[in-house]
């Protein structure tokens, strides 16, 4: 899953205190932020192989930092913690908890994607994933129903505030669906610099974008 991770990051940011909209990007992301950088440096470890079926070609045979249960758990707290110990203090519990639950559900997400390679607590022998990647007529429609569903959410939790903000959720929502069909259509780079380098670009060009759509859009529903 890609884009259908961000439906919690929109949907999060209409919870009243909740973190700026930048912010629930990168922690929805965060896991993969980490998986990325780690498998530039072969830490954790991925191949590509045509021969699997569906959708997402490519082998994550080691990925216990990130993507086991424990591990994913452990971002989540960390990450909550440093957004608790920044933010104002009438705002960190409500935001520290958000940003927790948000790094979280990045696994409970790939949990329903990705075939069996999501680890407990290490690279255990049987891992998690109930394979949703292999039924692309099913995981396609899904990722983008969370994703349009949680959209619609944000809009009508806000409003525009300069001429702009009529436009940027809707210019920032034809993004991430670009992008996902890249992810979906395209050959995975075949090379570590390549699929590291575009994949946290990719997740840091849609944070900027979001910090840009915040900026033009002011809530409705007392959220800050």
């Amino acid at each position: 899953m890609f884009v259908g991770h961000y439906a919690a990051a929109f949907a999060a940011r209409t919870i009243p205190k909740s973190p700026n909209l930048a912010t629930c990007f990168v922690a929805v992301q965060l896991v993969d932020i980490g998986f990325f950088s780690l498998a530039f440096f072969g830490v954790e470890k991925w191949r590509p192989d045509p021969a699997i079926a569906g959708i997402m070609p490519v082998d994550l045979y080691y990925m216990p930092y990130t993507h086991s249960l424990a591990g994913s758990a452990a971002w989540a707290l960390a990450a909550g913690a440093l957004i608790a110990a920044i933010v104002a203090r009438d705002r960190k519990l409500v935001a520290g908890a958000i940003v927790a639950a948000l790094v979280f559900s990045h696994w409970l997400l790939d949990l329903v994607v990705h075939r069996p390679d999501l680890g407990i607590f290490d690279d255990e022998p049987v891992k998690l994933g109930f394979g949703l990647w292999d039924w692309p007529r099913i995981e396609m429609p899904l990722e983008i129903g969370l994703l349009l569903g949680a959209f619609w959410i944000y809009l009508r939790a806000t409003r525009a505030r300069t001429e702009w903000g009529r436009w940027s959720p809707w210019l920032l929502l034809g993004y991430l669906l670009l992008i996902q069909s890249i992810n979906w259509f395209s050959a995975p780079p075949q090379g570590a610099a390549a699929f590291s380098g575009l994949g946290l670009l990719a997740y840091g060009a849609s944070a900027a974008f979001a910090y840009w759509v915040e900026r033009t859009r002011a809530d409705r529903l007392g959220l800050e």
